[in-house]
């Protein structure tokens, strides 16, 4: 009997982490004299690491870079620069940048603010995934209508929607959200939605909202703020239907209204950050002078998000947090007696490693809110060992596995392939193979423990099965999920 090969989108989760930041890295040094601050960095395919910052001339000029590395954080090449003088209304203070990778399309999305623009205040632009060689970028601007006085800037993307979340005064009220949908490469509204909404408030009061950040994980979107000295979380969910169903509530969009948006204080204190995986959330922020973080899971595929918060402390006498999540484990950097620390969670933010201290020269790091930046693979900070502001970065990061299923064949039975293409071996990964159809004699589920090296492939079998009937494959490794459909017959699969 012929075997079937079925080829897997792969999945990619890390596992047993592990802290290993090398040399400093000077990426501004293009600006010697003049500041250069609130970096935020996201990873593009192989690995590259990408980063966009505010470039600062003097008061009145400020311009948004976009730099990249593809060799560890050891070279840096500035691709872009943005100056908001050229664009329509523009005043050249262009601020607050951040900076998301789009992979099931192949774009970078960039979200900037211009506070005292004429018009067109938030800014935005797509830069072609192939970045070490785009030569052009598309650039988009919005204005508010009746609205004002923008402060803050956060940017995020779903599979095919790309979210840019602004602050501003409206609505008689003081740095409301604005949050708007658009979609590549026209930059047009979703089908459906409204476009851009405001948050009034009426649900939950998150005005006035000051240091704004925002993530997209597994099911749910997720924006977080300071309101006067309590940490707000909104959420909703992260489905493109349902996003766009038109299902009213108060009069609203239920799912994309911003203003709908389930919310919550999850804790006092200030300079929040939230990231999030699958169902797990982390929100990072500096409470009585410690860093600490809120975590939860939420109740997958639901609009109210279920949560319950649990804190722990990642530092005390620390400031300016960032954090990164994928599956369980969490990275945060903050600073601390002038210094920049890294910190890893294995279990979703409730208990925490050693911190690791990455930057070389003891007591120069910047300590202000937006000064650090952190992924899986690397570390930004900003720094003034040289006079001015300048943005470090350790020449490498994090050993991470990256456990994939690569494939599922069926036969014989049930064949899968794992691979780790990480920069670490992955030691004691649980794997399942799992078959459910209306009879299985022998072979419902068979589980094994494995070993993965770096840049290795290990194939798993089910061996000898007895059944009959369609089937749903199910195969696992470590947290990596994949299904397949088949049909059972006997000892084979179709």
């Amino acid at each position: 009997m012929p075997s079937l090969h079925h080829k897997l989108l792969k999945k990619t989760k890390k596992i047993a982490e592990k802290l290993n930041y090398g040399a400093n890295t000077l990426i501004t040094v293009d600006n010697p004299d003049n500041d250069d601050i609130h970096p935020r960095i996201c990873k593009g395919p192989g690995g590259i690491s990408v980063v966009t910052y505010e470039k600062v001339y003097d008061l009145f000029s400020r311009v948004v870079p976009v730099v990249w590395s593809n060799d560890g954080g050891e070279t840096w090449t500035t691709q872009f620069e943005f100056d908001s003088i050229q664009f329509t209304e523009g005043s050249g203070l262009l601020q607050y940048p951040d900076i998301v990778y789009n992979s099931n399309l192949n774009i970078y999305f960039l979200t900037m603010v211009d506070p005292l623009a004429s018009m067109y205040n938030n800014e935005m632009a797509f830069i072609p995934g192939d970045i070490t060689t785009a030569e052009e970028a598309s650039w988009y601007g919005i204005s508010g209508s009746g609205s004002e006085n923008y402060g803050y800037c956060a940017g995020d993307c779903t599979d095919n929607f790309f979210l840019a979340l602004t602050t501003e005064d409206g609505y008689g009220l003081t740095q409301i959200f604005g949050l708007g949908y658009f979609t590549y490469p026209d930059f047009e509204a979703p089908p459906v939605m409204g476009g851009f909404y405001y948050d009034g408030n009426s649900v939950h009061t998150s005005a006035p909202a000051a240091n704004v950040e925002m993530d997209v994980g597994g099911n749910r979107i997720y924006i977080t703020c300071e309101t006067t000295g309590q940490i707000t979380v909104k959420s909703t969910v992260n489905d493109e239907a349902l996003l766009t169903n038109g299902e009213q509530q108060n009069g609203m969009d239920k799912y994309g209204d911003i203003e709908q948006y389930s919310g919550e204080y999850v804790s006092t204190g200030t300079d929040p950050d939230v990231a999030s995986s699958g169902n797990r959330v982390c929100v990072v922020y500096v409470d009585g002078g410690n860093v600490k973080c809120s975590y939860s899971t939420n109740s997958q595929g639901t609009y109210e998000p279920g949560h319950s918060w649990q804190t722990s402390t990642v530092a005390t006498g620390a400031s300016a947090p960032s954090v990164y999540m994928s599956g369980s484990n969490v990275f945060v950097g903050y600073v601390k007696d002038g210094n920049c620390y890294s910190v890893q969670s294995e279990d979703a933010g409730a208990t925490w490693g050693d911190a690791v201290k990455v930057n070389e020269v003891d007591g120069t790091v910047v300590n202000e809110p937006g000064s650090v930046t952190i992924s899986d693979t690397a570390i930004i900070w900003t720094d003034s060992r040289n006079g001015a502001k300048d943005l470090y970065t350790a020449a490498g990061a994090a050993e991470v596995p990256l456990i994939e299923i690569a494939s599922i064949s069926k036969g014989f039975g049930v064949k899968a392939v794992i691979t780790n293409t990480g920069t670490a071996d992955a030691e004691a990964v649980e794997c399942e193979i799992s078959i459910d159809a209306p009879l299985m004699i022998l072979g419902k589920s068979v589980t094994k423990t494995i070993d993965v090296a770096v840049g290795a492939e290990v194939p798993i079998s089910t061996g000898f099965i007895l059944g009959f009937g369609p089937a749903t494959i199910t195969v696992t490794a470590g947290e990596a999920s994949e299904q397949i459909s088949g049909t059972v017959l006997g000892p084979f699969v179709l």
